[in-house]
């Protein structure tokens, strides 16, 4: 059965050129879409590593037959129109990760859109909700420690309750405070995606992230990063994904592998239901993606509609 990841990067989680085609051999991979991350103004520092389409076009050049270039220009490139040209006319296949701070009703992603619309791109995005980062501001040990705990351990866990005890005893209360900043998220808001979704239908967009998937449920959560435990009903993104031909999801990332491992019956009739939405992918996790969708026992043409057929399709029409 041949096999595309529609989301991977180089020079991310330390994976070179050399061990991303490793890792696609050994799992035999037949291509990637490999992809960018781009944001011009990133609100903090330490959330974003650039991964530049030099990076990307030179790995397609060492291997045209397997790597399908992605390249997210920042919104707010000069030129964004002959950016994008300059890049179709190389070889760009698709746009994505696109990873940035604004929100689907800004005007400049309106523009956006209709750049991408015009020389016929598939757009793959990452949605995040806002929330209060801790960013630390010297490498010691307490603001390391502290900076696990506020910003991942336990899934969001730690920072409910350190934050609790802090404001209870005043206990690292001001330090806390002094080094929380406001990250404003990344493209999170549903209702107007779902408003560019029928403004673009010529556009595909491939949606992923941490607030993306959790909304595979009805009732997303208030304090973990990324939801757990059975889904008594489907959220928004199974509406979306039924409504409108032009919209599709990545299952890659903790955040997808998460949301297909935290109720099985619930996720095989979400895979029966959207195959051909959904695309594999693995975003540099290491986790047995693969493994968890075959454990399902689709039947071969559906699998082979979520390991291959829907990407090749959308770069390919």
């Amino acid at each position: 059965m041949q096999k595309i990841d529609a989301h991977l990067h180089v020079n991310l989680a330390g994976v070179d050129a050399d061990q991303l085609i490793d890792y696609m051999d050994r799992h035999d991979v037949d291509k990637c879409w490999l992809l960018t991350w781009e944001e011009l103004d990133a609100p903090i520092s330490n959330l974003y590593q650039n991964l530049s389409p030099e990076e990307v076009f030179r790995v397609h050049d060492q291997y045209p037959d397997r790597i399908v270039p992605f390249y997210a220009p920042d919104p707010k490139t000069k030129n964004l129109e002959g950016t994008i040209k300059k890049h179709r006319e190389k070889g760009l296949r698709g746009c994505g990760e696109l990873k940035v701070t604004h929100k689907w009703e800004e005007r400049i992603i309106g523009n956006y859109l209709r750049v991408i619309d015009k020389y016929d791109l598939p757009l793959l995005f990452h949605m995040e909700e806002p929330r209060m980062h801790y960013v630390p501001d010297k490498p010691d040990v307490i603001q390391q420690v502290l900076d696990k705990l506020m910003n991942g351990a336990l899934n969001g866990i730690t920072k409910h309750y350190l934050t609790k005890f802090s404001e209870k005893t005043s206990i690292l209360k001001d330090h806390i405070e002094d080094h929380l900043t406001y990250f404003p998220g990344y493209l999170y808001d549903f209702a107007n995606l779902e408003k560019r979704l029928r403004q673009f239908p010529g556009v595909d967009f491939i949606g992923h992230g941490p607030h993306f998937w959790n909304n595979i449920s009805d009732n997303p959560p208030e304090i973990l990063f990324h939801d757990k435990g059975d889904i008594d009903r489907f959220g928004i993104i199974d509406r979306l994904l039924t409504s409108y031909p032009n919209f599709y999801c990545d299952i890659s990332g903790r955040s997808g592998f998460n949301a297909l491992s935290r109720d099985r019956e619930k996720t095989k009739l979400f895979l029966e239901k959207h195959h051909c939405k959904i695309l594999f992918g693995t975003d540099n996790t290491g986790f047995d993606f693969e493994g968890l969708v075959r454990s399902f026992q689709l039947p071969d043409d559906k699998l082979n509609n979520i390991f291959f057929d829907n990407a090749d399709r959308l770069v390919t029409g």
